[in-house]
């Protein structure tokens, strides 16, 4: 292995570990808030104030904004190929391609209309429900999300138009090797187990 790949290869192992570790962090957080309140809720009869605001409004909206990142950076997102494994492998590519930039427009729509919405809550400084705890910070999160989304799913269209998601079965040899290396594992879709 060559030190240019291995250096490429550590880049998004960082920028993973940007995403995976403020949401694990969150969601240890969020676990011992939690499980605290319902024990002195039940042993102490005395709750901590605002759990189920701050668990609503600032703990679930950081991990799911950091799980879509995630997601969409391991290529973990549901795939549904009813159709498209049947197309040549040009029209896949294309069909993929097309998919990915009709999300890359949603998500862009998304970024833009929640940094208006978060700027809107800044200004009237937004609370949880009914509450005084403070929420319209989280609401940055959510432009900045589907901006790193946009761009994920930009660089998703490229590399399917460069053919990176397509199948290796034709690329392998008869006895599952490329060239000598072990070929990956793949995955089999539930169209093909059938």
């Amino acid at each position: 292995m060559s030190a240019s790949s291995s250096a490429s290869s550590a880049r998004p192992d960082r920028l993973r570990l940007l995403i995976e570790v403020p949401a694990v962090v969150v969601l240890f957080v969020m676990m011992i808030h939690v499980t605290a309140n319902a024990l002195l809720r039940t042993f102490a009869s005395h709750p901590i104030q605002n759990t189920l605001e701050i668990t609503q409004y600032i703990y679930l909206p950081i991990i799911a904004l950091l799980g879509f990142m995630a997601a969409q950076s391991r290529g973990e997102h549901i795939v549904a190929d009813l159709v498209t494994h049947y197309f040549p492998r040009r029209i896949r590519r294309a069909v993929l391609c097309a998919g990915y930039l009709l999300a890359l427009i949603v998500m862009s729509g998304f970024a833009w209309f929640g940094l208006k919405a978060a700027r809107h809550a800044h200004e009237i400084g937004k609370t949880a429900g009914v509450s005084t705890v403070v929420s319209w910070p989280v609401l940055y999160l959510v432009p900045l999300a589907f901006g790193v989304l946009a761009v994920q799913l930009g660089f998703a269209a490229v590399r399917a138009v460069r053919g990176a998601e397509d199948d290796d079965t034709t690329a392998a040899d008869t006895d599952g090797t490329l060239g000598g290396i072990e070929a990956p594992a793949r995955t089999t879709s539930d169209s093909e187990k059938k």
